[in-house]
């Protein structure tokens, strides 16, 4: 990695290759080298850098014997060297937050694979250097946008080039390694096969257990949309997630309208009068919540009764062209981890009950345009 130059260095490994251990330090002795240099460290979420790079930069600082205390900010998550250099942890749900954050000398993305693009691109072009690593499950931005770039250079690793890897872990990878292998005799290349080319061998693998392909993202709806229908999953505790779905012949495009925790009927009404939803197009409803139905039915929008059915749903929005906002952070996630059950190293048709508000919310939308718009039964109405 040391001998790494291009501008934007991204770093494609398996599992426990070291990856992330190898940058944290070139990073703070790059800090160390030139006063006041800012480097930014982001991972998706805030548990996730506080479970990986920030335990990996500490542990590194106390063994190394140049860990102050008194130069942590715990709330702010900031690392203020004596030379006025700063390591600063964030992460970000929203590409105006990633725009807000200003500029700074040096980026880090950790697992950028998990980072949407729109948040990740906003950071990448106010950043002087950029390092990203991931293991590549499938094929993303990072692959499409950033190494077609000329100032970029990539680097692969794997657990080999690790020479501290413990060896409980690499026990544990040689299981793993003799289930493909066994998988590949058989002719099947099913689950295990992938997750060791891609954990193991640190290629590009395909998320097989995935319900839909990575969407592709625009940062604008192309004029050819015209038409739209919106899609309502209730959620209390989980998101109501209320979604916007143009179509255009085989394609959809998708628009976050609200994804919030903690709604009431009167907040969600509120809500969608702020968002300027307007009552005269459907709006296809989970009816698992009748009252929150007949409150926004009294409130003048136009509610239907969604077909639920997921398969069917999740078939149609496989045979379209699907393109989402680049705001749209939470279902560009959505989509990106709502997958089928594993059990055993076996792909279940069970959906695993999670990341799917809104990707149920544009499922009910899809469904209503297969039905009234692609030649099917009429919708029912409340």
């Amino acid at each position: 990695m040391l001998r790494m130059t291009g501008n934007k260095k991204v770093i494609q490994g398996s599992t426990s290759s070291g990856k992330t251990y190898g940058i944290i330090p070139i990073l703070y002795d790059k800090a160390l080298s030139k006063p006041r240099t800012k480097i930014t460290v982001v991972a998706e979420t805030l548990p996730a850098l506080k479970d990986g790079c920030i335990d990996i930069f500490k542990n590194f600082m106390m063994d190394e014997g140049r860990w102050n205390d008194a130069q942590w900010n715990g709330t702010d998550m900031v690392y203020k060297a004596l030379n006025g250099s700063t390591m600063q942890f964030k992460s970000f749900d929203s590409v105006g937050k990633a725009k807000a954050a200003g500029k700074r000398d040096i980026l880090f993305l950790n697992e950028a694979n998990h980072i949407d693009y729109g948040i990740a691109d906003a950071l990448i072009i106010r950043s002087n250097e950029v390092w990203m690593d991931f293991n590549a499950d499938m094929e993303f931005w990072a692959h499409t946008e950033i190494l077609t770039q000329p100032d970029s250079e990539f680097l692969k690793l794997t657990y080999l080039d690790n020479e501290g890897i413990p060896e409980a872990v690499l026990n544990n990878l040689m299981q793993r390694k003799a289930k493909a292998e066994a998988e590949e005799r058989n002719g099947t290349k099913g689950y295990w096969w992938n997750w060791w080319q891609v954990y193991g061998l640190g290629e590009v693998g395909m998320l097989q257990e995935a319900v839909y392909p990575r969407w592709e993202i625009l940062s604008e709806r192309p004029e050819r949309f015209t038409r739209f229908v919106y899609g309502l999953d209730f959620g209390f505790q989980h998101p109501t997630a209320l979604v916007k779905v143009w179509f255009w012949e085989d394609e959809l495009f998708l628009e976050e309208v609200i994804y919030k925790s903690g709604l009431t009927s009167n907040a969600l009404i509120d809500e969608m009068r702020k968002k300027e939803v307007s009552r005269e197009v459907e709006i296809m409803c989970d009816y698992a919540r009748p009252e929150m139905i007949e409150d926004l039915d009294n409130a003048g929008f136009y509610v239907l009764k969604a077909d639920k059915s997921v398969e069917a749903g999740i078939n149609f929005l496989n045979q379209m062209k699907v393109y989402v906002h680049a705001d749209s952070i939470n279902i560009q996630r959505e989509n990106r981890l709502y997958k089928r059950k594993v059990m055993n190293g076996i792909i279940s048709e069970q959906i695993d009950k999670k990341n799917d508000d809104a990707m149920d919310a544009a499922r009910y939308a899809a469904m209503e345009i297969k039905s009234a718009f692609y030649g099917g039964s009429a919708y029912e109405s409340f």
